[in-house]
């Protein structure tokens, strides 16, 4: 069922889904089915022998009846991992679908929410953020569409200002593309993105020649994406499976030959930083340390034992016999319609080139229906019965096997890192003084600006380029008042001071400033007293102990200096000293209270050991607004 969350709970899950125009009258499933292997059709003709991190696309069918409020769809989840182009390689797919299939709205998030517009984060509008974004961003006939919000409470929009649910949203986009398409300047970093990730597809794959059993070597020729459920399964092994890997039964070593396999340098790196003692007994001889051959027979022992542990599981669950493909109605439906769209382009049924398509479209028929355990993981002992581990052939073939790929770039030096960092974020030279001088007065104006709960205000420039313009029609030529934009709201708050501190201090003091009042009569109020005597009785006591306490504390502080370093107004002397304070004449004889003359020194000597640096002195005298020359005329009246 369709979410309408702004991102998915898993950091290394994409969710997605595909709203396509379908009737209300019509059987709907059957035209979701037949949409579906459209879909399946072209996502498979454009990613032939692409190597899937850990899942590849699927992709479920939800009727209305399954949808609720959302219209008819197709919903798939897709783990990446720790390869986030396998995220945006997805984003090609089906950016590229939607262009063929025009009538399509296709929505895209994962843990960060909408990622499309993190690449155009700089010039989007001021209203986008995570929360106003939901059900907002889409994809549709090739180009990402947003359905705005109005820029003032006074503009004439048919688009909706509150969060929109998908069903309008999905209408909106289908209906209206002129209104919800975004502007070039959103478009280009989006769609650099996204040819970055095609472009690099052939580079980020890496080569070399690995000493693995005849049987995952024509595994490996035939089926080359198995490598990568091979690599996790070899890295997510578990103590309970050491006897399995010990026994080998599948593929044990002796039948090992030397044969070229294709990684991602995602699972290359996986594969050569996880570390493996065999077991001896097992028949795995390496070479010593420094051999050539040694990196090889390493990753090759490492990919055999990936290809045991997914066929033992296989054949406890044959043993099992939880779930079988060729009884699920479903699968020979959708199996017979690929036959139908000349999916397996005539070729002989149990030949090779069939079965890796039909391998293909099992594997994505196991995902969309949801089928988990062991039923989804590639079924290695059927597919060893599809090929022939010729040991001839292969020892043949090793005279003329290609030369490894360059690992370097598993080792990155400080230069290179610089250099790459310098590529994808323009730094500048540490010895560039030029660049210095113009950092710094960048630096000193952000430290000094204000800042709400929402962090701090993108400058006017920046506003204006963040604006959608396309909203407002070219010829509409409006007069705002001067605080209606928040850009002189920016600028005038500039001119304005205001010390939450210091104004929270004052308003106290007002409150707390009280003078009694000049006919206070007992007398005439002693009716309305008399309800409260028992909590005048306890106020009174509690009155009384804390005077007492007020007392033993000023004859402590008769035997210290503070007498001598504070010199206080006479009346304020009696009015400390004097018992009971029952009446309100220290506060008609308030004198100010002189400053403590040895903190003041303590202050200043602190401030000048510190030589105009940061400090406890300054921070403190700072918050007085005393300038510089103030304090230095201080210090030296002080001496």
């Amino acid at each position: 069922m369709a979410q309408t969350s702004s991102h998915v709970d898993s950091e290394d899950t994409v969710e997605y889904w595909l709203f396509p125009n379908i009737s209300e009258d019509g059987d709907q499933l059957q035209e979701l089915e037949a949409f579906r292997t459209r879909c399946f059709t072209f996502i498979q003709d454009q990613s032939q022998n692409y190597i899937w991190h850990e899942d590849s696309i699927n992709l479920k069918v939800v009727t209305k009846r399954t949808a609720g409020d959302n219209p008819p769809h197709l919903y798939g989840k897709t783990r990446y991992g720790c390869n986030v182009e396998d995220e945006w390689f997805i984003v090609h797919l089906f950016r590229s679908f939607s262009v063929t299939e025009n009538d399509v709205v296709i929505r895209i998030v994962d843990s960060d929410g909408d990622f499309l517009l993190v690449e155009a984060a700089d010039i989007l509008p001021r209203w986008a953020n995570p929360e106003s974004c939901i059900n907002r961003v889409f994809i549709h006939v090739g180009q990402v569409h947003m359905i705005s919000i109005a820029d003032r409470p006074s503009s004439i929009t048919p688009l909706p200002s509150g969060q929109p649910s998908l069903m309008d949203a999905v209408h909106i986009v289908r209906s209206m593309p002129h209104l919800t398409i975004a502007p070039s300047p959103i478009q280009e970093p989006i769609r650099q993105r996204i040819e970055k990730c095609v472009s690099q597809i052939d580079s980020s794959l890496h080569r070399c020649n690995v000493f693995v059993p005849a049987s995952v070597a024509a595994l490996l020729q035939s089926y080359p994406t198995l490598v990568a459920p091979a690599v996790h399964a070899f890295c997510q092994r578990d103590a309970s499976q050491l006897q399995v890997i010990r026994a080998m039964r599948f593929f044990p070593p002796e039948t090992r030959v030397w044969t070229s396999v294709t990684f991602t340098k995602c699972l290359y790196a996986m594969l050569v930083h996880r570390n493996y003692q065999p077991d001896h007994r097992t028949g795995w001889t390496l070479p010593p340390n420094g051999d050539p051959k040694r990196t090889g027979s390493e990753l090759g022992m490492k990919l055999a034992v990936g290809f045991e542990l997914l066929a033992n599981e296989e054949s406890l669950h044959q043993q099992g016999g939880d779930y079988s493909l060729e009884m699920d109605s479903r699968w020979n439906r959708f199996l017979n319609t690929l036959k139908e769209k000349g999916f397996f382009q005539d070729f002989l049924e149990s030949s090779q080139p069939y079965n890796e398509l039909l391998e293909k479209a099992r594997e994505f028929y196991m995902n969309s229906v949801g089928v988990e355990g062991p039923a989804k993981k590639p079924v290695i002992l059927r597919l060893m019965q599809s090929v022939f581990a010729d040991i001839e052939k292969f020892k043949k073939e090793e005279a003329h096997l290609p030369a490894d790929d360059d690992d370097s770039w598993l080792s990155v030096d400080p230069a290179t890192l610089d250099q790459i960092l310098g590529d994808k974020f323009g730094l500048l030279g540490v010895d560039d003084d030029e660049a210095k001088a113009e950092i710094l007065p960048k630096l000193e104006t952000f430290l000094h600006r204000k800042s709400d709960y929402e962090g701090l205000t993108p400058s006017s420039g920046r506003k204006k380029s963040r604006k959608l313009s396309h909203l407002a029609p070219p010829s509409a030529s409006r007069k705002t008042s001067t605080l209606s934009n928040t850009s002189d709201v920016s600028q005038l708050s500039n001119h304005i001071g205001f010390d939450p501190d210091s104004f929270a201090s004052a308003m106290q003091g007002i409150l707390d400033f009280a003078l009694p009042e000049d006919n206070w009569d007992l007398e005439s109020n002693s009716s309305c007293l008399s309800s409260y005597s028992e909590e005048e009785e306890g106020e009174e006591l509690v009155d009384k102990e804390m005077n007492n306490y007020m007392q033993t504390m000023d004859q402590e502080l008769l035997s210290t200096d503070v007498l001598r370093t504070s010199v206080d107004n006479p009346t304020r002397k009696e009015s400390v000293m004097s018992e009971g304070c029952e009446s309100f004449s220290d506060v008609e004889n308030f004198q100010p209270v002189k400053i403590d003359s040895a903190a003041l020194e303590s202050l200043l000597a602190s401030y000048t050991m510190q030589r105009g640096g940061p400090g406890p002195a300054s921070i403190l005298l700072n918050q007085l607004n005393l300038p510089r020359s103030q304090i230095s005329a201080s210090k030296k009246q002080t001496d």
